[in-house]
């Protein structure tokens, strides 16, 4: 893409949402779920005539983001209460930040862990108290649902057109028909599977509560998230993307689980699916390999946690920095024939090596609270759907992060404070948060 044509689209994308976001805060976060692979958009910004200066990096979604802050902040950021949902978590982040910031600090790249630092952490934290302060109610919640929802359906689409057409994947070997491995309009196929296994897990559960609705309008409803939810499936299934696989089967078996109208079909499905693995050779072969990691894909990763683990226990405190991984593991990367990665591909590890022990405590302490606060505001709830799929979407970020890394990337990190926002959201409304000036009813939010 040109320079010009891309600047063009730039300008055009941020006017445009600015109108929403001065129209409508929620409507805005809507809209901004839907475009959050709009980092693959990117430019750099730098002052007219001045080329010996430095330029600034940016993609499309932080400027988006940025935008979406500053009205937010001007508009209803300075009211009483706006800022309530980032002191309900202030501890826990504070140490994902303090982490992240030592990582810039020790890490020898410091351009690169500066923009990594500002994308990954500083950015999604701005969007979360945007999120957490302005969706409020149902339909608000609905509406960041339906963006995430249109978005994996894009996703979607295009990986089922890849399939079939083998059109714009970037690999020979992913695009060959014999080893055909759909990217849609990522850069590798884990991408579509690091996105798309949480939201097919709130996709289905959203589509099971609108089956379940007297409403015979909410059951026609329940095609949108469904498909969304099916079509997702099918783009991780052509992606071949195994982790991802086992992480939506472990969000959807405990979404099941947790759902008493879908307990009995799920203990069925869980049933069968033991019977095909241990009275079906090839796929009692299949599970073993993939199991015990003697897959390729496992010994690989067996390899790369050993060289980690061996990094890490010489770099305990800051592991390795921001954006250094590849740098800091090279003398310890003696399997020459396996390319160096850019993390662990595992979640505590990941965390670890770039933002060191005390950001990967934060971490843990934010994922404990989300599970909590869900847990303590399901309580005594027949409608509680939307907490037992968050719960459920996030047991698939978790259950992914032990062989890749679900939140290191632009959309990912948004992503994984989206399912946050929306459990601030349900927190505050079973009465566990007091709500803020700025969502009272007769505010619109605008």
């Amino acid at each position: 893409m040109s320079p010009i044509l891309t600047i063009i689209i730039f300008v055009a994308a941020a006017a445009l949402f600015l109108t929403a976001c001065l129209w409508s805060r929620p409507a805005a976060v809507a809209v901004l779920a839907g475009l959050l692979p709009a980092y693959l958009l990117r430019t750099a910004i730098g002052i007219p005539g001045a080329d010996g200066l430095p330029t600034l990096p940016t993609t499309l979604l932080e400027v988006l983001i940025l935008e979406l802050f500053a009205v937010w902040f001007f508009m209803d950021g300075l009211k009483k209460g706006a800022w309530q949902a980032l002191g309900r978590w202030a501890s826990p982040l504070a140490l994902v930040l303090v982490g992240a910031t030592a990582g810039v600090l020790v890490s020898p790249d410091l351009r690169a862990a500066a923009g990594l630092w500002r994308a990954y952490f500083i950015e999604p934290i701005l969007f979360f108290v945007v999120f957490a302060d302005v969706i409020r109610t149902a339909k608000q919640r609905a509406a960041a649902l339906v963006g995430l929802g249109a978005c994996l359906i894009v996703i979607g689409l295009t990986a089922v057109y890849q399939k079939i057409t083998g059109f714009g994947i970037p690999n020979p070997v992913w695009q060959a028909a014999a080893t055909r491995r759909v990217t849609s309009f990522f850069g590798f196929p884990n991408a579509i599977g690091l996105f798309a296994a949480p939201v097919i897990v709130l996709m289905a559960g959203w589509a099971a509560a609108l089956l379940r609705a007297k409403d015979r309008r909410a059951r026609l409803l329940a095609a949108l998230p469904a498909f969304s939810a099916l079509i997702g499936c099918a783009a991780v299934f052509f992606a071949v993307s195994e982790g991802a696989i086992i992480a939506t089967a472990a969000g959807l078996v405990a979404l099941g689980l947790m759902t008493r109208s879908l307990r009995v079909p799920t203990l069925i499905a869980i049933i069968a699916g033991c019977l095909v693995f241990s009275l079906y050779p090839p796929a009692t072969r299949y599970a073993a390999n993939l199991v015990s990691l003697r897959d390729d894909s496992g010994s690989v990763r067996l390899i790369l946690w050993r060289e980690s683990a061996a990094m890490l226990a010489d770099h305990p405190i800051f592991g390795a920095g921001l954006s250094a991984y590849r740098q800091i593991v090279a003398p310890y990367h003696q399997a020459k024939y396996i390319e160096l990665f850019m993390y662990p591909h595992n979640l505590v590890m990941n965390f670890w090596s770039e933002i060191g022990l005390v950001g990967l405590a934060g971490f843990i302490w934010l994922s404990i609270k989300f599970f909590v606060d869900m847990i303590r505001s399901l309580r005594g709830r027949a409608d509680g759907w939307l907490h037992r799929a968050l719960i459920a979407a996030m047991i698939a970020v978790l259950v992914h992060g032990l062989v890749d890394a679900p939140y290191l990337k632009n959309d990912l990190a948004v992503l994984f404070f989206i399912l946050v926002g929306l459990a601030e959201s349900l927190a505050t409304n079973a009465g566990l948060r007091p709500a803020s000036a700025t969502a009272d009813p007769k505010n619109k939010a605008k």
